[in-house]
């Protein structure tokens, strides 16, 4: 079996390097780095608008188009959280929060170039991991269920206690927010309206990219506007900028135990069907302000720990997220449910036989994702001192640009105006949030992880009260929940060494 693995890794290869094929991996990275530049339109638009226009492809065009549009945008997104504070796309939005810090502090050429190296080497393990497990991928994708997902969720919600830094109250009030705002629209068991009090654009609940880039973009684009400030940075000439394209690639190597464990993390989150980037991301983020032990710690003022995690995780992510689409032909995301159907327009079923008798159209996929993936970051790597260098053009000039693109990207997400208008409504909340001290990364973790958590806490407790299952025979639920009390205790244990050492 190894060998037959290998064997079809070696023509997968062939195929994605010879001429012309190497045509559309480049095409298909082109197209998706300038729509994940867009605010709100993410790799899912591309797909849904390729579609028709592939409809006389054969099958390795397919896959040599198609698997550059699943994952290398991420890092493009990434671009405009960083130097705009407007992420391109929902797994963006961690970067945010200790990216543009960074740009706001002259360092935007650091965490561009950590944001670009964690993205080429994450995808890459992500990738790594998707090839080891070609052999095993059945057995490994059913071994998630219900209380899985649900125990994941509840780890991830257990990061709100340590990213509520300043005020506990605050930041447990401000999850209450975001658990509010997630139960509303359609009850899941009941399919019954839920909170929308009587309004049909609720009952489809609110859209999280307008939430995201109203209380991210939208409350940083007023904020700029009150204070004054002239650049984004606060200097008007790019020879003041401090940061460096070096010590941003140092950045990974230098936590490089945080970048492994971040990628096995989007690894194994991705390979969960219908969870996706969003909460891969978050979910790093949280772990890397847990683990750290660093007293002088900045996250959420501008560490490079909080671009590296979220990076890392995001891009491995696109790796795993190819395990359920090729090995049971389940969508692990939106954006995988539109390869799936590309790839049976074109007469390629996922599963068993595609897995066994069209193995190397399988590997051309996977060296298509790699390939781009690092035509993505080379190319950021390649601009970070230009794109550095938009920190200091001025506010009056910034701000109607960055306004258009933000409602465009609320916009064109769902094509409702309605959404707009939750924009500008959680821009007013996020200056407020700011301006007060209330923490906005709480508020973002519980909007995420709460329909994850919610949907399988009834399935768990339904399935156990029928006997269907027992939670404490199976033993992923029980290690991410010993996980989770784990990541609970671990600040209390730090906090108690620090004040042993400090009286010894």
């Amino acid at each position: 079996m190894l060998a037959e693995v290998l064997q079809a890794a070696g023509e997968g290869l062939t195929l994605v390097f010879g001429w012309p094929n190497i045509l559309y991996p480049v095409a298909g990275t082109l197209l998706a780095m300038t729509f994940a530049l867009m605010p709100g339109i993410s790799g899912i638009t591309l797909i849904a608008l390729a579609l028709p226009f592939t409809f006389a492809w054969e099958p390795l065009e397919i896959m040599l188009f198609f698997g550059p549009l699943i994952g290398s945008g991420t890092f493009a997104g990434s671009i405009t959280a960083i130097l705009f504070n407007i992420p391109g796309s929902a797994p963006n939005a961690a970067t945010v929060i200790d990216g543009y810090p960074l740009a706001q502090r002259g360092e935007a050429k650091t965490a561009l170039a950590c944001a670009a190296a964690a993205s080429a080497l994450g995808s890459t393990f992500g990738i790594l991991i998707l090839i080891l497990l070609i052999p095993l991928l059945r057995a490994t994708i059913l071994l998630f269920g219900a209380p899985e997902f649900l125990m994941l969720a509840v780890w991830g919600l257990s990061t709100i206690a340590v990213l509520a830094r300043g005020s506990l109250v605050k930041g447990l009030a401000a999850a209450g927010i975001g658990l509010l705002l997630a139960f509303v629209g359609t009850d899941p068991r009941s399919a019954e309206p839920r909170f929308t009090f009587g309004s049909l654009y609720l009952r489809d609940g609110v859209s999280t990219t307008a939430v995201f880039l109203g209380i991210f973009a939208l409350a940083e684009i007023f904020d700029l506007v009150l204070t004054g400030r002239t650049t984004i940075s606060d200097r008007v000439h790019p020879d003041r900028l401090t940061g460096s394209v070096r010590r941003g690639l140092a950045s990974v190597f230098r936590h490089f135990g945080l970048f492994l464990r971040c990628s096995v993390l989007g690894t194994v989150i991705g390979m969960i069907p219908g969870i996706g980037g969003t909460v891969a991301s978050f979910v790093a983020y949280g772990h890397a302000t847990q683990s750290c032990r660093d007293p002088q710690a900045t996250f959420g003022r501008g560490d490079i720990r909080g671009v590296l995690a979220p990076e890392a995780a995001n891009d491995a992510k696109d790796g795993g997220s190819l395990v359920p689409v090729l090995a049971l032909g389940i969508p692990g995301s939106a954006s995988t449910a539109l390869l799936i159907a590309a790839l049976t327009l074109h007469g390629i079923v996922p599963g068993q036989a595609l897995m066994t008798e069209q193995l190397p159209l399988v590997f051309v996929l996977i060296w298509a994702l790699f390939l781009s993936n690092w035509l993505t970051s080379l190319a950021g790597l390649a601009v970070a001192q230009p794109l550095a260098r938009l920190t200091v053009v001025p506010v009056r000039v910034l701000v109607p640009l960055l306004l258009g693109l933000t409602t465009a990207g609320a916009f064109l997400t769902r094509g409702r105006i309605a959404d707009l208008g939750v924009a500008f409504v959680f821009g007013l909340l996020g200056l407020a949030m700011k301006r007060h001290g209330w923490p906005r990364v709480p508020f973002l973790v519980a909007l995420v992880l709460a329909p994850l958590f919610e949907v399988n806490l009834h399935l768990t407790w339904r399935l156990q009260q029928l006997g269907r299952i027992n939670v404490w025979t199976r033993p992923i639920a029980v290690g991410l929940l010993l996980l989770t009390l784990g990541s609970l205790l671990l600040p209390w244990v730090q906090a108690w060494h620090r004040r042993r050492r400090g009286a010894g």
